[in-house]
């Protein structure tokens, strides 16, 4: 550590504060003394430098005790060190109480004053490296966490609160740039008014769009002091804030002219109103700037992961469309059942998440019938009792298919393998009942059976509508659920339901 360190000296003998200036410029300090603790504290607030406080305890206008509580109050890394020549035991617990490192009684050698600040000194530089490791760590855990969430909305919004809770920001956004790479828009806020928690902004307009246009970090410690960074500011009402952009990992050659530097910005991370009041520093903008470059990579991982699995998943969705279109029968079950789960979903009040799963789950409900022979689901004519029991296996088969599909949720498998279960548990194939059953299964169970029943079928034509009606009502509590049973039935009743075509 350099020995430019700043002390300051505060005591009211004269011969003391010059013996301390010599003594300790000659070591390489930087000295400055105050004649008394009023003094001292002045020159505190004037220069938040000062490392070390050597002061004398009894002192006019501000004892030396008092010196150390203000102080320690402004800076709580500020290590006080005591000196005095009326050492009793109280004085010393009170100092020690308020903060002091040590405690010099006077007449004091120079070998005793030089080892007291190295030690003190010692002790700052220790503070100071734990601190470094400590924001390494907790840089390091975000990081961690940030690789581990592999849904995008949630980490833009944990990228948020992290970036806010690090450099004690209370307000902020995060604004992704459009799939045209014309506009950002807001996907999460904390602390912002309504009005733009769902703004969107022109690339190259506002302090974002300067910041995803030049792809480059802006940092203003005070907005006065830059009229025209006010002047773009529309909304902006802080003195102090960072915007910083998220970057693309571009692979080598991946760049074209025609896509030009705007691809590159993935969003914009904005913090504003830092706790106190105070300004925020250039430490805050290296922190930001590395949370920015962690959280990019991983909104890039999230959705080239989302990409496969949806490339993954339309592949397994055709292969149930091409199954359904080898036999004219059953031509567009699968879109019907997934779109009359989602309505009764929706008048359940069921959240976007679960309805979500519905529609992949309804989307591959029947793949097992792949393991059916073709000549039994195309039979014209009821299937015998063996054939039957071979239909009856394709929830397993379906089941069997998709189990290895990692990111399949076991909501999605349950809706495969238990869409013929009845709440009565006489349903296939594993005669689950009641509350066994999740909601969603319940959904898909009237959605399937509906459809089965209003479509033609190789065996028999297409149900009227009062025997389907009749069907639903008779088996309600016993194959379906009684609950979305009334709900799809008034639903049907009140023309929001139409057969197929």
């Amino acid at each position: 550590m350099s020995k430019r360190e700043r002390i300051l000296v505060a005591d009211d003998e004269a011969v003391i504060l010059e013996l301390m200036t010599d003594v300790l410029s000659e070591e390489g300090y930087a000295v400055e003394t105050a004649e008394n603790g009023r003094r001292a504290l002045e020159m505190l607030k004037e220069n938040d430098e000062f490392v070390i406080l050597l002061t004398d305890i009894m002192m006019p206008e501000m004892d030396g005790i008092e010196l150390i509580r203000e102080a320690r109050h402004m800076y709580p890394s500020l290590i006080p060190i005591v000196m005095t020549g009326f050492a009793t035991l109280d004085t010393a617990r009170a100092a020690v109480k308020e903060g002091a490192y040590d405690y010099i009684l006077k007449p004091f050698s120079l070998t005793e004053i030089k080892l007291a600040v190295s030690n003190a000194l010692e002790r700052y530089r220790l503070s100071i490296d734990n601190a470094r490791l400590l924001e390494i760590t907790e840089l390091f855990n975000i990081s961690e966490t940030i690789a581990g969430i592999h849904e995008e909305r949630r980490l833009l919004e944990f990228v948020l609160n992290a970036a806010l809770e690090h450099v004690s920001a209370q307000r902020g956004s995060l604004m992704v740039t459009t799939k045209d790479g014309s506009t950002l828009e807001v996907v999460a806020s904390v602390g912002v008014p309504d009005e733009v928690s769902h703004a969107r902004v022109a690339i190259g307009r506002g302090i974002s769009g300067w910041v995803a246009e030049n792809v480059k970090p802006l940092f203003v410690e005070n907005i006065s002091e830059y009229p025209k960074v006010a002047a773009v500011s529309h909304r902006l009402h802080d003195d102090s804030f960072i915007s910083v952009p998220l970057e693309r990992k571009s692979m080598p050659g991946e760049e074209s002219a025609e896509t030009g530097d705007l691809s590159r910005v993935i969003a914009v991370l904005n913090v504003n109103e830092k706790k106190g009041g105070a300004a925020f520093t250039e430490g805050d903008l290296k922190v930001l700037s590395i949370v920015a470059n962690h959280a990019s990579a991983a909104i890039e991982n999230v959705r080239l992961i989302r990409d496969i699995e949806e490339a993954h998943l339309d592949t397994l969705t055709s292969m149930a469309l091409l199954l359904e279109a080898k036999d004219p029968y059953t031509r567009g079950h699968t879109e019907r059942v997934r779109d009359y789960a989602v309505l009764i979903a929706q008048k359940l009040g069921l959240p976007q998440e679960d309805i979500e799963v519905l529609k992949l789950g309804a989307s591959l409900h029947d793949l097992g019938k792949v393991g059916v022979p073709d000549a039994v689901l195309n039979k014209n004519g009821e299937p015998s009792e063996e054939e039957w029991m071979l239909i009856k296996r394709h929830p397993v088969i379906g089941y069997e298919v998709l189990a290895p599909v990692r990111f399949l949720k076991k909501e999605h498998l349950e809706l495969v393998r238990h869409h013929h279960e009845n709440v009565d548990g006489r349903g296939y194939p594993d005669g689950l009942r009641n509350d066994e059953l999740p909601i969603l299964v319940r959904i898909i169970r009237v959605a399937d059976s509906y459809d089965a029943m209003a479509s033609n079928r190789a065996y028999r034509m297409a149900r009227d509508l009062e025997y389907i009606i009749a069907e639903l009502r008779k088996h309600a509590g016993t194959h379906f659920d009684e609950r979305v049973a009334k709900v799809f039935l008034e639903m049907i009743q009140n023309g929001e339901i139409t057969r197929p075509t």
